[in-house]
């Protein structure tokens, strides 16, 4: 299967590291103010009653009821209530490894999504709650799992509304750049052809490209190869300087870069590989043998 943004992204979120500092459920009076701070931690916010304001560096925000808000880390935030009824919210302070950051910042979620399920959401905020209370050995992973489950709430709504306003100019077409890349792994593959293809300037290139796909336009191109390597390496009979040549390397090098990134030679692979396939086949061979008998 060729790559693509969306399955790169899948595997960088199935790896997501997200902590609960604190959460709760607080009503605010008419008049309530909280000046500017800036935050290390994330924050969400979900309005259940009255009507607040949210102030996100320069950018200012209704908070409305049926809402959840996701505002980042490091930017000045103040809040405050609006109009003569309380202000009520269930709120959640978390923070993430700078790698997940990253790639929470790749998707350019919105500021805020209007909740479909607002029951489900309240049930989240409330375990979390009680969770947060409970001195149990499981309590920061029942966090954590209530955490990510808001998270992917919040994407999944993030993609419906991305979908109903559709931007294609506002974005570069990264699997495009992808396959280009996957068509070329045996070429002299440069950044600045890359740049083209995207029509992007090369430095604008390369820090677009690291934010969404976690690492450089070359180390994403010699994790591939790194990758056709192993799988030449086991589906076919070609020698390791064929195989080189297909990755785009020098035998030498292919070899160098093999071990410092698997441990082993690229023969030392190819050799252990199959004799585990053919220990594993013989073994479902016998226990296919032991059902028939």
């Amino acid at each position: 299967m060729k790559p693509t943004i969306d399955g790169i992204l899948q595997n960088q979120l199935n790896k997501l590291q997200a902590d609960v500092i604190m959460s709760a459920y607080t009503e605010s009076v008419p008049g309530w103010l909280e000046q500017k701070s800036e935050p290390d931690f994330y924050r969400f916010c979900y309005t259940e009653k009255g009507k607040g304001w949210a102030m996100i560096d320069e950018e200012k925000y209704d908070l409305q009821p049926g809402t959840l808000y996701l505002f980042p880390a490091g930017t000045m935030q103040s809040f405050g209530t609006e109009g003569d009824e309380n202000f009520s919210r269930y709120w959640c302070h978390f923070r993430m490894e700078l790698g997940d950051v990253q790639v929470i910042n790749s998707l350019q979620l919105p500021p805020f999504v209007i909740v479909q399920d607002r029951q489900a959401v309240k049930e989240l905020f409330d375990k979390m709650d009680a969770y947060q209370h409970s001195n149990t050995i499981t309590r920061e992973l029942r966090l954590k799992a209530v955490l990510l489950e808001l998270l992917a709430i919040y994407m999944d709504e993030s993609d419906v509304q991305r979908e109903e306003q559709p931007d294609p100019d506002s974005e570069v077409k990264w699997n495009e750049v992808l396959a280009y890349i996957e068509a070329n792994l045996h070429e002299n593959i440069q950044v600045e052809e890359l740049a083209k293809f995207a029509f992007l300037h090369p430095n604008y290139f390369i820090t677009s490209f690291k934010s969404i796909m976690g690492c450089s336009p070359i180390q994403y191109v010699t994790n591939r190869r790194i990758a056709l390597a192993k799988d030449l390496l086991m589906e076919t009979e070609l020698p390791v300087a064929a195989v080189a040549k297909q990755v785009g390397m020098q035998n030498h090098y292919l070899s160098r870069l093999f071990k410092r990134y698997m441990g082993i030679t690229p023969v030392q692979y190819r050799r252990i590989g199959r004799l585990n396939s053919s220990s594993r086949l013989g073994s479902e061979a016998s226990t296919s043998g032991e059902d028939n008998s």
